[in-house]
């Protein structure tokens, strides 16, 4: 989704991608905190209290996050030594090759702004995520509640205007409360999930989700704050009908969901590098503007993959073995 949003906004044609119709994939960042939080609870419900199991847990999403996320930052420091950022090719800031900003880079602090790859402001919020998830295992499940309580507390009364607790770019972010909300799905799911589900529920969770993005592209709609329940609708009613029924998924679709964190970190600099190439070829490309972009998106999607299976999956393989001695 956030791929298709960032193909549509290449401006080169002056004419966005199939009229526009992505135009509401930036929720994909939303989707992807709700499902984080989801899947996070989902996989360890049983485990509330194994304090032990702390450090493992880390060190998996360490393994899991950032192997992959520091051959994109490699390559990108190389491009911006080669090609240094400009107005015309802007993918990186003009500070990217400063000692303070690379190691912000490469630890992932603070990548809310000046971000050498500049999607992985997104996995600052993760990692915060999954530092206060620890608490699960260590503390329990009903301390762990009352944290998140509080935490969402906090969050509501610094927008709302009614305390200043500071202006934390990420600690105090309404994004934060997606995370929650995904907890609160799994366990939905875990507690409460019935033996049958009916496929219409899944629809009209879907319906709901195309209902407010149809709002957005019409403008009747603050685009930045109505998609986190949409999406706390669709996991929950997906998840509880993935687990209600006994049924197979096509493959090329687990195999995309697989390589969909090799193809997040790559598609934004592919992006970049498109729209300064298509400048040399603007004449041939406007003429057929939708199937230029449908074969950007193409390409990004076949490049994601192999970087998948050729770096990502060894890299995390490796990895998890490491973590497993």
């Amino acid at each position: 989704m956030v791929m298709l949003y960032h193909v549509t906004m290449v401006n080169h044609f002056y004419y966005p991608f199939l009229g526009g119709v992505f135009g509401f994939g930036h929720s994909g960042i939303d989707f992807f905190f709700v499902l984080s939080g989801f899947i996070m609870l989902y996989v360890h419900y049983e485990k509330a209290g194994y304090a032990r199991q702390t450090w493992q847990f880390l060190a998996m999403r360490a393994a899991r996050i950032f192997p992959i996320y520091w051959c994109v930052l490699a390559v990108t420091v190389a491009l911006v030594w080669m090609y240094p950022p400009t107005d015309e090719l802007m993918w990186s800031p003009r500070n990217s090759l400063e000692p303070l900003t690379l190691t912000r880079a490469v630890f992932l602090y603070r990548q809310d702004s000046d971000a050498v790859v500049p999607i992985a402001w997104t996995l600052s919020f993760e990692l915060v995520f999954y530092l206060f998830f620890s608490l699960y295992l260590l503390c329990g499940s009903s301390l762990f509640t009352l944290l998140v309580l509080a935490w969402c507390g906090a969050i509501a009364a610094q927008w709302n205007g009614m305390a200043n607790l500071g202006s934390h770019p990420v600690l105090l972010r309404p994004l934060i409360g997606e995370f929650f909300l995904g907890c609160l799905a799994a366990l939905l799911v875990k507690r409460f999930g019935p033996r049958r589900v009916s496929v219409w529920w899944v629809i009209l969770a879907i319906g709901i989700c195309g209902a407010v993005a149809r709002a957005e592209l019409v403008g009747a709609i603050d685009p930045y704050k109505w998609y986190a329940v949409p999406f706390f609708l669709l996991i929950l009613t997906g998840a509880a009908y993935d687990q209600a029924t006994a049924r197979t998924y096509p493959r090329l679709l687990l195999l995309l969901g697989e390589a969909s964190y090799s193809i997040y970190l790559v598609h934004y600099g592919m992006v970049v590098l498109f729209a300064k190439t298509v400048d040399h070829y603007r004449a041939v490309a406007s003429r057929a503007p939708n199937l230029t972009l449908a074969l950007l998106a193409l390409t990004i999607l076949a490049a994601g993959v192999l970087i998948h299976w050729g770096v990502e999956r060894p890299l995390l393989a490796s990895a998890r073995r490491h973590i497993g001695r």
